[in-house]
């Protein structure tokens, strides 16, 4: 069984009981029976003996001074403070039994949130998440205090989360970070630039790779979240990312955002970088374009939105007191306005993943033309599935038909 040692700020430390006496004094306690040693709860030299309190204040600093080991021996650079604070808050807790079985804990916890890297005020959360040390890290997300760590910001306001997906370029960069979500780091915590981790991933991706895009998407970042003035679709278009792109629409976020130039996600985005973005509308529907924010076709500037015939029959429609359908110019998938030539009625609507509510009639559904490619596109591979799960139950499609 393993000798249990003093802490440092124990050696030296005598207690009132083991001073010295004479020989008769000694052979007279001891004849005073064993009652008086019942009471007395303690030998009459040594130390009192170990408690489950005490157990308790062994533990924290057998945890306390293992982690000041490997910290100190991986070159975190923690302050020689911390000691200090480490022994001051120990002896505290020695001074009643009681006040460490409240406050023990609070106590470890305080501990280690007060280890910082002087120059930035770095935490060694923060530092093991940038070394990607996974042995400190696994052992700070175990401790009980895990979640007054992850929530600790350094000098500019980071989280070790900013860390995580602003180091995306390390191969362990998405295993540190799905430690930081499992143990419920914050999603939604900025920085002093505004940034939340989503902002700070995006503003040093430059590569296609929507990875922790979609972990952090999961995890409930807001997909419309700004960074340097901008929603984070702008950028991902601007650096022509589109499986980045078609992900960020997917969970929701807008095209119809605008940058410092007054354009939209919509306008400043290649083909490319489009075609994916309306291959992902599978949620909510997007908003309308009013013709208050443009007033031109979207696709052949035309200003024309409106033709003279569409015009008159409008007229004479609101002279009668006829229902007059709102959004004739707005693609039905997409939202976008588009002139007459530019915007005809789907052949696919039945590919549409929405309905909305203004508008539940079939037959006056339009789409624009990038639109109707990728529902025309959508119906045919629901088509092919559709006859896949047929001869998979044993039926012929044609079959089927017929009855």
């Amino acid at each position: 069984m393993a000798a249990v040692h003093d802490p440092p700020f124990l050696r030296g430390y005598e207690p009132t009981s083991a001073t010295a006496v004479s020989p008769d004094a000694v052979s007279t306690a001891s004849s005073e029976g064993d009652d008086e040693d019942e009471r007395s709860g303690s030998s009459s030299i040594g130390r009192p003996p170990i408690t489950p309190v005490r157990g308790k204040l062994n533990a924290d600093e057998v945890f306390l001074r293992n982690m000041l080991g490997l910290l100190n021996k991986r070159g975190y650079n923690v302050r020689e403070s911390t000691n200090e604070t480490l022994t001051a808050s120990s002896s505290a807790s020695l001074t009643g039994s009681s006040s460490f079985t409240s406050t023990g804990s609070t106590s470890v916890s305080s501990v280690l949130l007060a280890l910082r890297e002087p120059t930035h005020g770095q935490s060694p959360l923060h530092i093991a998440v940038r070394r990607c040390d996974m042995q400190v890290l696994d052992a700070l997300l175990e401790h009980e205090s895990r979640d007054e760590l992850l929530d600790v910001s350094d000098s500019n306001g980071n989280t070790a989360l900013h860390f995580a997906t602003g180091h995306w370029r390390r191969p362990t960069s998405v295993d540190v970070t799905d430690k930081l979500l499992g143990a419920g780091s914050n999603v939604h915590v900025e920085n002093k630039r505004g940034l939340t981790p989503l902002g700070v991933h995006m503003l040093t991706l430059k590569i296609d790779n929507p990875t922790l895009v979609v972990k952090l998407l999961e995890a409930g970042a807001d997909p419309n979240t700004e960074a340097e003035g901008v929603a984070v679709l702008h950028l991902a278009a601007r650096r022509d990312l589109p499986v980045v792109s078609a992900v960020l629409t997917a969970f929701g976020a807008s095209m119809l955002s605008l940058n410092a130039d007054g354009l939209m996600c919509y306008e400043v985005a290649s083909p490319r970088v489009k075609r994916c973005m309306v291959r992902s509308i599978n949620k909510a529907p997007p908003a309308y374009v009013s013709m208050t924010q443009r007033c031109a076709c979207m696709r052949c500037k035309s200003s024309t939105l409106v033709s003279h015939k569409k015009m008159l029959g409008n007229l004479v429609k609101r002279v009668l007191g006829m229902h007059l359908r709102a959004h004739q110019s707005n693609c039905y998938h997409c939202g976008m306005l588009f002139c007459s030539q530019c915007l005809k009625p789907s052949a696919a609507v039945s590919a549409i993943p929405f309905v909305r509510d203004d508008d539940k009639s079939s037959g006056k559904i339009k789409s624009c033309r990038l639109c109707e490619a990728v529902l025309l596109d959508r119906k045919r591979k629901q088509a092919s599935q559709h006859i896949f799960d047929m001869h998979r139950m044993g039926l012929h499609p044609t079959m089927q038909m017929k009855r």
